[in-house]
């Protein structure tokens, strides 16, 4: 019988079956793994390529440049501009007329798509996926030198990502991209990693720790290290220099953070998981973005490392009082992420970011413990148990 859980087992194997089973069940119920669908918008604004959020509910609900102020849209319309009651012309006469005198109208027989007229058609255009032509169906037939050639003017994340289209391009990359390099791509993208192991394979290392996260849309921001826009003052300045001290000084075990940017919007944290919880031997990343208006105002935190748990979102956000409605200028970075690391010991199952799971919480305890320690496995210990080719 399996520690905590009620289940009789007759043999080693039909435990990890059933479990097996339990976790696959698991990630289709909650679309936390291959979602096929926004689980905001529920595809209305097109498809989410297998993420949290489509892209147009990402840049509405988590801009990438966060504003104190918003400011408002201005639209000039002159006199001299059509204003869309005219008739059509007769006969095309006006293509004609354009194909006579217009140097750069398209000779070619065939259909001009028409200029998006309002705010909805833009974002239908930005939603949908293009279709695929015949170029693109060959493009893995090209020669490993044009290929290479591509490749010199990929960055790191943009190389992963070949990386995974097929497996030639995969061997490519791991023939002719030494292994030092994609150390080095590793500890810039996580610079709180710690290579405790023998690391066989830092491809395979780079990419588990992209597929270990909830949103690749956030890894991009975090790379990115965009600055917001807003005035920052001195009072952010001090306070964050103090917050820095306060992580040097009063350091708590298992907790970690360090600034990605010389102005300190965006960090990288790291927890470890409390001792004699589901979550046990696994190292969590947070992605920390600290608004212009800190300590004013909170940070927004949020879970890089996929984690069962009732307070965090599929997206990866944390739903702890203190960020959404008792901030207090008292609290620093320090004593956020205590609070968030003594959250995974203590889950507050009233109000929930997935209520199914605060059910299952207080429901079948030894079946949450359990797909939770099956996560903190699956995707916190790589720094214990690095990934093996063909599991990642």
């Amino acid at each position: 019988m399996a520690a905590g859980c009620s289940k009789t087992f007759t043999s080693k194997y039909e435990e990890e079956k059933y479990y097996d089973l339990e976790y696959e069940e698991f990630c289709k119920s909650f679309a936390f793994s291959n979602s096929s669908t926004c689980w905001i918008c529920n595809g209305y604004y097109g498809p989410n390529y297998e993420e949290p959020l489509c892209g147009t509910c990402h840049s509405f609900i988590f801009p990438n440049h966060p504003q104190d102020e918003a400011e408002g849209l201005v639209t000039e319309v002159s006199d001299d501009e059509d204003s869309g009651n005219d008739e059509p012309p007769e006969n095309g006469s006006e293509a004609k007329d354009r194909s006579d005198g217009d140097p750069d109208y398209d000779h070619l027989d065939r259909p001009r798509p028409s200029a998006p007229r309002n705010v909805n058609q833009y974002l239908d255009m930005l939603s949908q996926p293009r279709e695929a032509d015949e170029s693109e169906r060959q493009i893995c037939a090209l020669p490993v030198e044009v290929l290479l050639s591509i490749f010199s003017y990929l960055d790191d994340l943009s190389l992963w990502n070949a990386s995974e289209v097929c497996k030639q391009w995969k061997r490519i990359l791991e023939v002719h991209i030494p292994q030092q390099m994609w150390k080095k791509y590793t500890k810039e993208r996580w610079p709180l990693f710690q290579q405790i192991s023998t690391i066989p394979n830092w491809l395979h290392m780079y990419g588990a720790l992209m597929n270990s996260c909830f949103c690749r849309t956030c890894l991009i921001h975090m790379a990115h290290k965009a600055p917001m826009r807003g005035r920052v003052n001195h009072i952010r300045a001090n306070r964050l220099r103090n917050d820095i001290r306060s992580l040097d000084l009063d350091a708590t075990e298992g907790i970690d953070a360090v600034a990605l940017d010389n102005q300190l919007f965006h960090w990288q944290a790291s927890i470890l998981g409390p001792a004699g919880s589901p979550y046990e031997g696994g190292k969590f990343f947070l992605y920390i973005v600290i608004p212009c208006s800190y300590p004013m105002l909170p940070p927004q935190v949020r879970f890089l490392t996929k984690i069962v748990h009732p307070n965090v979102s599929r997206h990866g956000d944390v739903g702890i009082d203190i960020i959404q409605h008792n901030w207090s200028l008292a609290l620093t970075i320090s004593k956020l992420l205590l609070s968030v690391q003594s959250l995974l010991t203590d889950p507050f199952t009233q109000i929930c970011m997935e209520p199914e799971l605060g059910r299952m919480y207080e429901n079948d305890r030894p079946k949450f413990e359990a797909l939770a320690r099956r996560w903190t496995w699956k995707y916190a210990m790589y720094e214990v148990v690095p990934p093996l080719d063909g599991f990642i």
